[in-house]
């Protein structure tokens, strides 16, 4: 296979966490390792990436950072300079994350006429404007725009890859040749999944956030409304009435919900059994996960969860919303649970039933530990990802 000039779009990258940006740098990480010349396009946040450079190369992948003018709902906003940066560069192929970034599509639509022998791909993680909770003007933008995609993106598109085996029948809706749809999904890097842990970091950690004979639940993600930890800290009362001991961790990003939370927390009289690890560090997540017993993931919507695998790893039981992600990652009575978003009863019963049968308990987290391994990002990339690209590619030149 001749090495190639790949590029991959996203609106934000490496070192900004989060699914897809994780899925994107482990793709790019290993397209570069197998000899390919990898640009990425991408976005600076609009001046919060403090120390950033505009053109960087991290690990052989090549970084075009482009100045957003303004940021609209996540999915409007104008970056000029990614036109230009992105127009100049002749790609053998172009991996595309996500559906509905207007700018994206309009600057991708030229490129596809200018660059007929491209290979367009993209992974678009969930359908445009993926929650269901806006208001009326929002919803009005969705249903316009969702049906001018309708229009183009067959067209554009020569392979989407979907996270999960749920996918299709919502992208097939976006008028997509069903033929063009392959599995891709998202992984961990094995040295991830073989990690050992330190007794002594372990017992650091433990001490810092005064965790010891604690029985620890544990979320991992972005701190926004639609991620669900809310209905945990709702029932949390509860819960410590029936585990005194417990405690429960909340780890991530901070989107501007975290203050609101923690007053829910003061107001339900549990601050003291919960922990909020703002911008959490890779190595005290590891021990955080290690230290939790129960991985919970009330989300409202999510395509896949890679939060879920790294709980896994670290032998978590899972009890997850039934997302596309969750119903993907959880077998029922197996490996965990699954719920119904919002319905804080059913996600009670489930954390009141494992904390009560600890041989349950058990066996879902040993069955994790194994089923983990099944998502390495090395193994997807080589049975998955670069046969599908690569065949492809070379039927079209």
């Amino acid at each position: 296979m001749k090495k190639l000039k790949i590029g991959y779009l996203i609106k934000y990258f490496y070192p900004i966490q989060g699914g897809a940006e994780n899925y994107m740098l482990n793709l790019a990480l290993l397209t570069v390792k197998d000899g390919h010349e990898v640009h990425v396009f991408t976005s600076d946040r609009k001046g919060k990436d403090k120390g950033l450079k505009f053109e960087e190369n991290y690990k052989g992948i090549q970084i075009h950072r482009c100045r957003l003018l303004f940021d609209f709902t996540h999915y409007f906003f104008l970056s000029p300079s990614l036109m230009s940066k992105l127009l100049k560069q002749e790609l053998d192929i172009l991996h595309v994350s996500g559906f509905g970034f207007v700018w994206h599509d309009f600057i991708l639509i030229i490129k596809r006429i200018k660059s007929r022998k491209t290979e367009f791909i993209n992974t678009p993680h969930g359908p445009f404007m993926a929650l269901s909770s806006y208001i009326l003007p929002l919803r009005l933008i969705k249903f316009i725009y969702t049906n001018i995609q309708k229009l183009f993106l067959n067209w554009l598109y020569d392979i989407i890859l979907e996270d999960n085996t749920f996918q299709w029948r919502w992208i097939v809706k976006y008028r997509i040749d069903k033929e063009k749809i392959k599995l891709v999904t998202p992984g961990l890097d094995s040295e991830v999944i073989s990690k050992q842990i330190d007794d002594h970091d372990l017992r650091e950690f433990t001490q810092k956030y005064f965790l010891k004979d604690k029985f620890i639940i544990s979320c991992l993600g972005r701190i926004s409304k639609y991620k669900g930890i809310q209905d945990v800290i709702e029932i949390m009362p509860d819960l410590v009435k029936f585990k005194s001991n417990i405690a429960y961790l909340v780890m991530g990003r901070d989107d501007g919900y975290a203050r609101t939370l923690k007053m829910l927390a003061e107001k339900g009289g549990v601050k003291n059994n919960i922990r909020f690890i703002i911008d959490i560090s890779e190595k005290e997540k590891i021990l955080a996960l290690e230290s939790s017993q129960i991985f919970i993931f009330p989300s409202e919507w999510e395509a896949f969860g890679i939060v879920i695998l790294e709980a896994m790893c670290r032998g978590n039981a899972i009890i997850s919303t039934k997302t596309e992600g969750g119903k993907y990652l959880v077998t029922e009575g197996m490996n965990g649970f699954l719920y119904n978003s919002g319905d804080n009863k059913e996600l009670y019963s489930y954390i009141v039933k494992l904390i009560k049968d600890k041989m349950l308990l058990g066996r879902m987290q040993k069955e994790n530990k194994l089923r983990v391994r099944r998502f390495s990002w090395e193994g997807i990339y080589k049975e998955k990802y670069t046969p599908i690209i690569y065949s492809h590619y070379l039927k079209k030149v």
